[in-house]
């Protein structure tokens, strides 16, 4: 029995061009054609509403900067913390989200030695203003380089703090902050250390001994000694040393080791010729109970006079010697300066120098010890304010090139 289509539906009716799925697709073509017109218009409205809202001040662009160059965190034996704090102001209400994050990359540098970098991405971005901390690591392996900077620069610390600050935001934009500041300019508290104790050898050491004790050769005439004649069998002669002035210099320094120059201007105050080189020699100098420099006769290396040479009666002369330290004990020292168990708050060093040397004079029989007795000390302290906000940079360890008088 042939098939017959229900009243109301023709054949055309069913598969015609407004019948069907055909019918459908006609019906949705206008529709799916200005979506993308549509999309844009809004994108477009939306665009321009922020805008609005931008300029009326509802919402903005979030703003960042530094809070604070850093403090010293944990500090331990293994590690030295540095802790940055950065601040971002978000002024968009709750409930307004544009999606802003923020990136920090900052670095910390002295004498143009970087011995502190870090990055922090993906920060949220409250509304209001909020502080974030950043937290790294000291470089420890930078601290030798950096002690060459600073001893070629005279002891002065050139700090500098860098910053970026990107916040990504419906504009995103960045903003670059740059800190610096001089520490310890003109002061040189290591070195004037040095000096004082050095120079507190300053002082006459004299003996006054029978002429038969001396040597002939020392009473010849031809080195300018006395002769027999002028002495007389029965006179006495002075034999001894006079320290006008004692003071210590920077010499070299590369990355493993530093060398410093102990000065002495000598007078021979005496009657007979003595020697110019020392026979023994006794030098310490300590930060926090860290051993910087510590030389004995060994490693004393004499440069402007030869093994020989002799100061005559009433000649002046300057001695000059060597002594080196290796740079490891750098990394130690600077943990110790900046530890808050050492004294909470503040980056501080104690410095204690010891110096004394020996002569000795052949053909007399007597040794001089300067300053006789125990050795000369100082000690004094410097405190530098690298990352403590509440200290002023300052030391009582003299000025560089002025001994303090004994």
């Amino acid at each position: 029995m042939p098939l017959v289509a229900p009243a109301g539906m023709s054949g055309a009716d069913s598969d015609g061009p407004n019948g069907g799925l055909a019918g459908v697709r006609s019906r949705l073509a206008p529709l799916v054609e200005t979506w993308p017109r549509r999309i844009g218009v809004g994108l477009v409205a939306l665009v321009a509403l922020l805008g609005v809202l931008y300029l009326a001040g509802v919402i903005g662009a979030p703003s960042a900067g530094l809070e604070d160059r850093g403090d010293w965190g944990e500090v331990t034996d293994e590690r030295t913390e540095i802790v940055t704090t950065v601040w971002v102001r978000n002024p968009n209400p709750v409930g307004v989200s544009l999606g802003e994050t923020l990136t920090a990359d900052y670095d910390i540098s002295m004498n143009d030695v970087r011995v502190a970098e870090g990055e922090k991405p993906d920060i949220a971005v409250p509304t209001g203003r909020s502080t974030t901390q950043l937290s790294t690591d000291l470089l420890n392996d930078q601290l030798p380089p950096w002690w060459v900077a600073f001893v070629r620069a005279d002891e002065t610390i050139e700090l500098e703090v860098n910053a970026t600050l990107t916040v990504d935001a419906l504009v995103t934009f960045q903003h670059e902050v740059h800190v610096n500041r001089t520490i310890l300019e003109d002061q040189q508290p290591v070195i004037s250390a040095m000096s004082a104790s050095v120079n507190r050898t300053a002082g006459t050491y004299t003996e006054s001994v029978d002429v038969g004790q001396v040597d002939d050769s020392l009473l010849g005439g031809s080195d300018g000694g006395l002769t027999g004649s002028e002495s007389g069998d029965d006179s006495r002669l002075t034999v001894g040393y006079e320290v006008e002035r004692g003071w210590a210099t920077w010499d070299s320094v590369t990355e493993d080791e530093t060398t410093a120059l102990i000065h002495l201007r000598v007078h021979n105050p005496g009657d007979v010729p003595v020697p110019a080189e020392p026979d023994g020699l006794g030098l310490a100098v300590q930060t926090n109970d860290v051993t910087l420099f510590q030389a004995d006769s060994e490693a004393m290396g004499l440069r402007n006079v030869g093994p020989d040479a002799v100061i005559q009666p009433d000649e002046t002369r300057e001695i000059t010697f060597a002594v080196t330290m290796q740079n490891d004990r750098i990394d130690e020292w600077f943990t110790s300066h900046v530890r808050e168990t050492n004294t909470p708050g503040i980056e501080g060093t104690a410095v204690n120098t010891e110096f004394q040397v020996v002569f000795e004079v052949p053909g007399v029989g007597e040794t001089f010890r300067l300053p006789a007795g125990s050795p000369a000390t100082y000690d004094c302290t410097f405190e530098t304010a690298i990352l403590v906000d509440d200290q002023d940079p300052s030391t009582t360890c003299g000025q560089p090139g002025v001994p303090l008088s004994s």
